[in-house]
C-alpha cells in the first residue's frame, strides 16, 4: 500500500515538473510569440516573443517595446539579461540585427530591389542566455508615448521607466523569476546600467514584488564619468601613435590634463592643431576606415553615401544621410568642432541605417514583430530624432562602488581600439574604487590566441580588454565577445 502511495506521489511530482518545464518555454502573454522575423527564411533558433509593456501613469502612458529571445542552450535554467542600448534613443533592435542578437543583416547588394534580408548570427549571446532587448526611452524604435511631452527626457526618467518595465516584464513572464538576472549594455548604456541595477537593489531591499533574482551587471566601452571619459582621448591618441611626442607634450603643458573644457588660449590652439592631425580618424575603431560597411548602392538608385555632420548643443554626433534618416551617437559632452575637420564618411553608412529601416517599417515586418502601425508608434529609425535629451554632467563611479561592495558581479570591458571611450578612461575610473587586484593584468585566450587582457579585482569585479576590437565589441570581435560573455555569465570571475 505504501509503495502505491509513493509511486502516485512520484508520478504527481514528475507531472508537475514536466508542466513547469513546458511553461518555462511555452508560457507567455497571449499573442506574444514571434513566428516570423522580417527578412529571414527558416525556423527561429529558439522561442522568440515581442510586444509592449506600458509604464507611467494614467495621464502619461509610455509604451516600451521589447524583443525577447530565449536561450538556445537551456532556457529553463540559463540567466536572463536585459540589453540597454546606447544613444540614448538608439533602438534595441540594432543590437538584435547588428551586435549580439540572434540575427545579422545580410550584405546582399540587391537589397534595394529584392529587399533587405537577415541571417542567423552564430555568435548571438542568446546562445547562452535569455536576452531581452528594449526600445527605451519612449520615442525610440517602436516605443511611443501617448503624450508628446514625454519625448523630452533625462536619464533619471529613462532609468525609472526601465526599472518599471523590468518589474512588469517579470509579471508577464513569471516563469523566469527563478533565473539569475543581469543588466547589461554598452556605450551610453553605461549611464543607464549601473543606475537601473541600483534601483533593482533598492527594490529588493524594500521588498518590492516581484522579487527579481538579480545577480549583477556588465558594460562595455561605457560612458561613466564625463571628465575622465573625455580627457582620456589625448593620452590614448598619443599611445596609439596618432600624435607626436612633441604635440602631446604641448597639449599636456597648455591644458593641464583638461583637454575638453579648457578656455586657456594656448590649450584651445593646441586642441585645434590636434584635430587637424587626428580629426579624420574613425574614433569608433582607429584602424578602420571612416566607413567599413559595404554600400551595395549604385548610381541608378539616386542614393549616395554623402554623410554630413551636425552638432547638437551637447556635442552629440549626428550623421545625416539622404538614404535612411539620421544616426546618432552621443559623444557625452564632447567639444563641438568645425565641420571641415571631420571626415566626409562615417562608420554608419547609408545601408547600415537603411537596411533595418526597410525590415522594420514594412507593414508585414511590423506585424510579424508585434509592433504598432506607423500611424501609432511612428517610423522606426535606428536612432530617433524625435527625442530631446536633457544631458546631466555626472559621474557614476559611486554607483559601481555601491553595487560591487554589496556583492553583485560586474564585468567591465573595452575594445582596445576604441577612442570614443578608451580603455584608459575605464581603467582610470576603476582605480578610483581602490580595489585590490586578485589577478593582475594578464592575457586571456580563445583557443591558442590572445583575445585581450584582463584584471580580476576583489568584490567580484572583472575587467577585460578585447584585442583589436572597437567601440562595440560584439560587432568587431563577435567570437571573443560571445566567449567572454559565456564564461562570465556561467559564473567565472576570471577569463
Amino acid at each position: 500500500m505504501n509503495g502505491v502511495v509513493v509511486d502516485g506521489a512520484a508520478t504527481i511530482l514528475l507531472c508537475a515538473l514536466h508542466l513547469l518545464l513546458v511553461c518555462i518555454v511555452e508560457c507567455a502573454p497571449d499573442g506574444a510569440e514571434v513566428l516570423r522575423f522580417p527578412g529571414f527564411d527558416g525556423d527561429l533558433p529558439s522561442k522568440h516573443y515581442a510586444g509592449y509593456i506600458t509604464v507611467g501613469n494614467q495621464l502619461n502612458k509610455r509604451h516600451l517595446y521589447y524583443y525577447f529571445a530565449t536561450s538556445e542552450r537551456d532556457p529553463e535554467n540559463d540567466p536572463v539579461a536585459i540589453w540597454l542600448n546606447g544613444g540614448p534613443g538608439c533602438s534595441g533592435l540594432n543590437a538584435v540585427v547588428y551586435l549580439l542578437g540572434p540575427f545579422k543583416v545580410d550584405d546582399n547588394e540587391d537589397y534595394l530591389i529584392n529587399g533587405a534580408r537577415v541571417k542567423l548570427n552564430p555568435y548571438s549571446w542568446s546562445k547562452v542566455s535569455n536576452m531581452i532587448y528594449i526600445d527605451a526611452p519612449a520615442g525610440t524604435g517602436f516605443s511611443y508615448a501617448d503624450n508628446t511631452d514625454d519625448y523630452i527626457v533625462d536619464d533619471p526618467e529613462i532609468n525609472a521607466d526601465i526599472y518599471e518595465f523590468i518589474l512588469k516584464w517579470f509579471l508577464e513572464y513569471p516563469e523566469f523569476l527563478p533565473n539569475p538576472f543581469y543588466v547589461i549594455g554598452s556605450s551610453y548604456g553605461g549611464m543607464l546600467v549601473p543606475v537601473v541595477s541600483l534601483l533593482i537593489d533598492e527594490g529588493l531591499e524594500a521588498g518590492t514584488k516581484p522579487r527579481i533574482n538579480f545577480k549583477g551587471y556588465s558594460i562595455g566601452n561605457a560612458f561613466t564619468d564625463i571628465r575622465i571619459d573625455n580627457n582620456a582621448e589625448i593620452p590614448y591618441a598619443h599611445r596609439m601613435g596618432l600624435i607626436s611626442d612633441e604635440q602631446y607634450k604641448a597639449l599636456k603643458k597648455s591644458c593641464h590634463g583638461n583637454y575638453w573644457n579648457s578656455s586657456i588660449p594656448d590649450c584651445e590652439k593646441n586642441m585645434e592643431d590636434y584635430m587637424k592631425t587626428a580629426g579624420a580618424i574613425n574614433k569608433y575603431h582607429v584602424l578602420c576606415l571612416p566607413c567599413h560597411f559595404v554600400m551595395g548602392i549604385t548610381t541608378t538608385t539616386n542614393l549616395n553615401n554623402k554623410i554630413t555632420q551636425r552638432n547638437s548643443t551637447y556635442g552629440e554626433m549626428v550623421y545625416e544621410t539622404d538614404c535612411g534618416g539620421a544616426v546618432a551617437e552621443h559623444a557625452h559632452g564632447r567639444r563641438r568642432l568645425p565641420e571641415r575637420q571631420h571626415p566626409p564618411d562615417s562608420i554608419y553608412c547609408c545601408d547600415y541605417n537603411h537596411r533595418p529601416s526597410m525590415l522594420f517599417n514594412s507593414e508585414s515586418g511590423r506585424r510579424d514583430m508585434h509592433a504598432q502601425p506607423i500611424e501609432v508608434s511612428g517610423i522606426w529609425e535606428r536612432c530617433t530624432k524625435r527625442l530631446t535629451h536633457r544631458v546631466e554632467e555626472r559621474s557614476l563611479v559611486e554607483y559601481h562602488l555601491n553595487l560591487t561592495t554589496k556583492g553583485y558581479r560586474a564585468f567591465i570591458y573595452n575594445g582596445d581600439h576604441d577612442m570614443v571611450v578608451s580603455y584608459l578612461a575605464t581603467m582610470e575610473w576603476i582605480k578610483l574604487l581602490n580595489y585590490t587586484e586578485i589577478e593582475k593584468w594578464q592575457p586571456w585566450f580563445v583557443g591558442d590566441q590572445i583575445a585581450g587582457y584582463a584584471i580580476q579585482y576583489e568584490h567580484n569585479l572583472l575587467y577585460a580588454t578585447f584585442r583589436g576590437s572597437g567601440h562595440t565589441v560584439p560587432e568587431y570581435t563577435p567570437i571573443e565577445g560571445l566567449e567572454a560573455y559565456r564564461r562570465w555569465i556561467d559564473g567565472s570571475d576570471s577569463l
